[in-house]
């Protein structure tokens, strides 16, 4: 447990760290209003926190800055949230709403003004169902022995695949074994699909029933990314040697975003998390910090909404402003039905 004392000085710490990116020292604290104590004490107490994994010593360098453990205590029990202001609502809701482009545009539209807000990487991931399912498939004659397989999922997406047919069928013959289908699959999974796909007799159905599954199964497996914020993020000290520029545009330019996020699943109960250096799964995180936070329908598809930036990210900013943008993409998704 902290004393008041200790938990004032990280306190400090941390705010001047961010607000600098250099190694906080004791003479930088000692004429603070808030410590009525000599710069000896200060030092003493600096040494007791560092001690107990909370800063850290950079190097050679006589300041401290923050650990990840020192982070985590800062956003638990020490910051103050800066709430979005009223100014900021208006100006982010007009721009939202006058998008004419559908959900797509809102997506790419809410991280770029994520990122704006926060000056760092806003991503946002398209909702997607816990279980994909389609809502209905369609087929179009190509030529007599070729068709155009649409499934519509539940979230609004389509997938489709040109299938070859073994008898050659018009338009009508495709509307029947369409609607034979979504009697059996509509607002089911793959593992119906490929049920149907085993039981039925004719080749072009059987054929029919496994592209659809397989569709289905695609479906699943993609999640669409939208990013933006990258260059001011590099622009920060973080970022100042080559070497680790270029590692971080690797990482995020190659998407691996969707793996190193925590799922909507675990973030069902409808909390955000904060996820700072080493407690990310990944090991390219680790001198990264993540605010993520979901939206949708939390029985039905659920997207992600999460800001990436150094450690040395102002939590107390980004933590309100991630929740907001959930919580209008939440408005948005009940409007256009997803």
């Amino acid at each position: 447990m902290l004393t008041e004392r200790r938990a004032d000085i990280l306190g400090l710490v941390v705010d001047e760290y961010l607000d600098t990116a250099e190694a906080v020292s004791s003479r930088a604290l000692a004429g603070h209003r808030r410590l009525r104590v000599s710069a000896a004490t200060i030092r003493n107490e600096l040494a007791l926190l560092e001690e107990d994994g909370y800063i850290t010593h950079p190097y050679t360098s006589a300041g401290r800055i923050p650990s990840d453990r020192g982070y985590r205590v800062y956003i638990e029990s020490l910051m103050d949230e800066q709430p979005v202001s009223a100014e900021e609502r208006r100006t982010v809701e007009h721009q939202l709403y006058q998008a004419t482009g559908g959900l797509d545009e809102w997506l790419s539209l809410s991280a770029a003004i994520l990122a704006a807000l926060v000056e760092n990487v806003a991503v946002v991931m398209r909702p997607r169902a816990r279980i994909a399912r389609l809502k209905h498939v369609q087929l179009v004659q190509l030529h007599e022995d070729s068709a155009l397989v649409v499934a519509v999922m539940d979230d609004g997406r389509v997938q489709q695949r040109v299938l070859p047919l073994h008898t050659p069928a018009s338009q009508p013959d495709l509307n029947e074994r369409a609607a034979r289908l979504n009697a059996r699959c509509a607002d089911r999974d793959a593992a119906v699909a490929r049920r149907a796909a085993a039981d039925l007799s004719d080749p072009d159905d059987a054929g029919l029933a496994a592209a659809l599954a397989e569709l289905i199964e695609d479906h699943r497996a993609a999640d669409e990314t939208y990013l933006e914020g990258v260059q001011v993020a590099l622009e920060q000290p973080e970022f100042s040697s080559p070497e680790r520029m270029r590692q971080a545009v690797r990482h995020l330019e190659a998407y691996e975003l969707h793996q190193a996020l925590p799922s909507p699943v675990e973030l069902e109960d409808g909390t955000m998390r904060v996820l700072i250096g080493n407690e990310n799964a990944d090991d390219w995180l680790h001198e990264w910090s993540v605010v993520v936070a979901i939206y949708g329908d939390r029985q039905g598809p659920t997207g992600t909404v999460a800001v990436l930036g150094p450690t040395r990210m102002d939590y107390a900013r980004t933590i309100p402003r991630v929740r907001y943008v959930a919580t209008l993409m939440d408005s948005l998704m009940r409007e256009v039905g997803v």
